[in-house]
């Protein structure tokens, strides 16, 4: 039997998180931030051409108005092309995820004819 705590997995934690502010809300979510690497030293901007898509990453989501960031602990990189990174939430707690949908939904945000997809980010690094 192995001893629990010792192998680590790609969904424990992504090598490369992604930090970005909320820039826009159309029919897709779009952010703009940096890469940054992951190293046992601390953290290293990089940029968007280090991804590719399969990646698995993090993400820290921040909010107009708010102090404390949306915490997408997994998402894939589904495709980058020259700065721009589009990414697919697949881990974000319920309560993160219905902050996100109240900020969106909030009558004084931007008004769009379609719902966003709130799973998919369009990030610009």
């Amino acid at each position: 039997m192995r001893a629990q705590g010792k192998r680590q997995t790609w969904w424990d934690s992504p090598k490369f998180t992604i930090d970005c502010v909320l820039a826009n809300v159309n029919r897709q979510l779009e952010a703009d931030g940096c890469v940054l690497e992951r190293l046992e030293a601390g953290c290293k901007l990089i940029t968007p051409d280090h991804l590719r898509a399969g990646d698995f990453v993090k993400v820290q989501l921040w909010l107009e108005g708010e102090e404390v960031f949306i915490d997408i602990r997994l998402a894939e990189v589904r495709s980058v092309h020259e700065h721009w990174i589009a990414v697919e939430m697949i881990q974000v707690s319920p309560d993160d995820r219905m902050r996100l949908k109240r900020f969106i939904d909030d009558p004084a945000a931007m008004r769009i004819e379609e719902p966003a997809l709130l799973n998919h980010l369009l990030i610009r690094a």
